[in-house]
Order: C-alpha cells, then sequence, then structure tokens
C-alpha cells in the first residue's frame, strides 16, 4: 500500500504546476495583448470639444492654442480669436467640425483735446485765487546793447542786467503804499555792444505784478518800464513810483 501511494502523487504534483503555469501565461497574455490594442488602436473614443480647449487636437493633428477669454467688459469690444477645429470619432469614422468666432467691433471713446489756451487761462484763473500779488523785475529785448543796468527798489539794490531773459523777485523790497524804482544804466563801451548805433536794439526793463512769479504776463501786469538802446553813449539813472494797495 505505501508504495503503490508514493508512486501516484509525482504525476499529481507535476500535473498542477503545469496547470499553474499555463494559467500564469494565459493571464499575463491576455493583459499585455489588452495594453497593446488599447495604447495602438485607440480604442477610447475621442469627444468634441469647444474650440481653443486645452490639450485637443484639430484636423490637422496639431495641438490647438490655448482658449481666448470671451469676457467683455461693460462699454469695450472684445477682439476675437482664432478660428480652430476639434474632431469626434467613433469607431473608425472621424467627424471634423470647424467653430468661427465673429470678430467683436471695438468701441473707444476719443478724448477732446484741450487747447493751451484754456490750460493757460485755467492756470490764470486758479493764480488769482491764491495770496496777495508778487513783484518781479524781468528784462527782456536785445543782447550785448552796451548797457549794463543796476535796479534799486526803495534805495537797496537788487541786480544788475545786462541782456534779456533775467527774472528777479522784488516782493520783500515792496511795502504797503508808495514805492520806488531806480534805474542805474552804465555804458559799458563799443567792446560790449555789437549794435553801435541801431536804434531798434533795445535793452528792456520791466517792473511786473502779478499773483504769481513768472516769465508771460498780461501788459496790464506792468508798472513801470525802462529802456536804454545801442546808440545811446552816456549813463543814465531814472526813477518811477509806483503803489502797492
Amino acid at each position: 500500500m505505501t508504495s503503490s501511494n508514493s508512486k501516484g502523487k509525482g504525476p499529481n504534483v507535476l500535473g498542477a504546476l503545469m496547470d499553474f503555469l499555463i494559467l500564469v501565461l494565459l493571464i499575463g497574455g491576455a493583459g499585455f495583448g489588452g495594453y497593446y490594442w488599447g495604447t495602438t488602436q485607440r480604442l477610447a473614443p475621442v469627444q468634441m470639444v469647444p474650440a481653443g480647449t486645452p490639450g485637443a487636437i484639430s484636423a490637422d493633428k496639431t495641438q490647438v492654442s490655448p482658449p481666448t477669454s470671451n469676457f467683455k467688459p461693460e462699454g469695450t469690444g472684445t477682439k476675437a480669436g482664432p478660428s480652430a477645429t476639434s474632431i469626434s470619432v467613433t469607431g473608425d469614422t472621424k467627424t471634423a467640425a470647424s467653430t468661427t468666432t465673429t470678430p467683436a467691433t471695438s468701441t473707444a471713446t476719443t478724448p477732446t483735446p484741450t487747447s493751451s489756451s484754456d490750460t493757460k487761462s485755467g492756470q490764470t484763473e486758479a493764480a488769482k485765487k491764491k495770496g496777495p500779488n508778487k513783484y518781479w523785475v524781468v528784462s527782456s529785448g536785445t543782447d550785448y546793447t552796451g548797457y549794463n543796468i543796476t535796479v534799486k527798489v526803495n534805495g537797496t539794490p537788487v541786480d544788475a542786467f545786462f541782456g534779456p531773459g533775467k527774472t528777479m523777485n522784488v516782493t520783500h523790497l515792496v511795502k504797503a503804499g508808495e514805492n520806488d524804482i531806480t534805474f542805474e544804466a552804465k555804458n559799458m563801451g563799443a567792446k560790449y555792444n555789437r549794435h553801435k548805433g541801431d536804434e531798434k536794439a533795445e535793452l528792456i526793463l520791466q517792473l511786473v505784478s502779478g499773483p504769481v512769479v513768472q516769465e508771460e504776463f498780461d501788459k496790464s501786469a506792468v508798472l513801470a518800464t525802462y529802456k536804454r538802446n545801442a546808440s545811446e553813449t552816456e549813463d543814465f539813472s531814472d526813477t518811477e513810483h509806483f503803489v502797492k494797495e
């Protein structure tokens, strides 16, 4: 009895191992075949998506650009994005759908230009609302007329003026009521006169009053005017009076 049982166990164990090996091979082959078939044959259906969806594939199998925002701010137009084509695949049949966006008309408000005269007028009105008036002396006219003019306000020297383009604030020297302004013109000789004998070549000094010290002003703001021309050769000293109200 013992000898018969030992001989029967050998074939049974070997048969079980062979069955198990066959089962493993079947399972592995089925898994590998399914993976290969699914990845190469594209069994998963391709869904149709809106144009511009990230990762979508167009009809020519190129990736569609990121979508353009459809947000429309109030009062403005929205710039149309590019046309795009997406596909839907069911089984072996491919259907192409083209989506086109119609460009919207942009609306813009053109700002109304403001003229320089309006700006200057606004600045003048604003200046009038400021504090008490300022007083200043400004030179204009021709350069190198041969004269150097020293200005004094109520006997106090302010500065010397040789040519045009100089502005000097004298507000601190002006007192309430009557005031004097003196112009002492000294001839510097032919070395400093490039317009000898020309009466039209003038060095002009003006005393001006206004809310703001500036080079541009109205004629009505001028309190005193003093001139010397290149045809003159003498020294002069002249005094004018003005009133601060």
